[in-house]
């Protein structure tokens, strides 16, 4: 047998030791395998992360974010206020509401988006309870509104009698009945008084329920002061407004308007106010005054 020399040996074992050097992975003493980051030293001394971990979702490591259900690029998600009602009498009718109230109504037929609704309330003797809805048909057609006449509970006055009652009576069918049955935008949520159901929105209704729309009021020829608990927040403050108006010859109403229009003004809520117009009680166009203000009431953007 031929001997192999030693020599010879050493020199195959470091050539075979290199090559497999040669090949194996460096090993990066900066690279930390439970954070998945690279460390590096910036000149303060401190440790920073310059290489985020790679995304399972997105291998390739881009700066995308994935779509969002009811979303298309450059555009922003409008946001759907509608009450979505199973559906009411279209047109113009009397209804009975779930809580006992008679009201008067005129609702479009259903369209594409949620309408906003203008509810009324009509002055002692429930004057002009029948003709408020026809009154108001130029501003409904303008800003989209389902108008709503409702009667007060006694039949008479929105101010008279058990008027907790008719705070109570009031929030329900506009719960109850017009949000169940039409699909009512709930930004637009406007209440209209005249005289004594000015005066009731303002000092009963309008404390008690003011948190709960988002719209406002118009005050006409009647206001009231809230009682003293009344202590709004700030969404009320924000999303409910109001509108007061009065003539320069109303006789019945002068004390009262200037309490409520102090009072609230001092409480943080938004409102506006008008006692120039010449005349005497209500004598003045309600529509009109509507028109004038409901840019204020809803916002410009409505």
């Amino acid at each position: 047998m031929r001997r192999v020399s030693p020599l010879l040996l050493l020199a195959l074992f470091t050539t075979t030791v290199v090559a497999e050097s040669a090949c194996a992975p460096v090993e990066d003493s900066s690279y930390t395998p439970s954070s998945k980051k690279r460390k590096t030293t910036n000149p303060n001394g401190d440790d920073t992360d310059d290489t985020e971990a790679t995304d399972p979702t997105n291998p390739a490591g881009d700066d995308t974010t994935p779509m969002q259900p009811g979303t298309d690029a450059g555009s922003t998600m409008v946001q759907d206020n509608g009450t979505r009602g199973t559906g009411g009498p279209v047109g113009a009718s009397t209804q009975t509401s779930s809580s006992g109230l008679s009201y008067m109504i005129d609702a479009p037929a259903p369209g594409t988006k949620p309408r906003g609704v203008l509810v009324l309330l009509h002055g002692s003797g429930a004057s002009n309870y029948t003709k408020m809805v026809s009154m108001m048909s130029a501003v409904a057609q303008t800003y989209d509104l389902i108008r709503v006449s409702v009667l007060a509970p006694n039949g008479q006055g929105w101010n008279e009698g058990n008027q907790a009652l008719g705070v109570d009576k009031l929030h329900q069918l506009v719960q109850q009945d017009l949000f169940t049955k039409y699909n009512i935008d709930k930004t637009k949520v406007l209440f209209s008084g005249q005289s004594s159901g000015a005066g009731f929105l303002s000092s009963m209704f309008v404390p008690a329920h003011a948190k709960d729309y988002r719209g406002g009021a118009f005050l006409q020829c009647g206001a009231g002061a809230p009682p003293a608990s009344f202590a709004p927040d700030a969404s009320t403050k924000a999303g409910f407004k109001m509108h007061f108006e009065i003539t320069t010859g109303d006789t019945i109403w002068p004390r009262q308007y200037g309490e409520a229009t102090t009072n609230y003004a001092s409480l943080g809520m938004q409102l506006t106010k008008d006692n120039t117009k010449t005349g005497g009680h209500c004598a003045f166009d309600q529509q009109a005054v509507i028109q004038a203000h409901i840019g204020f009431v809803l916002g410009a953007t409505r």
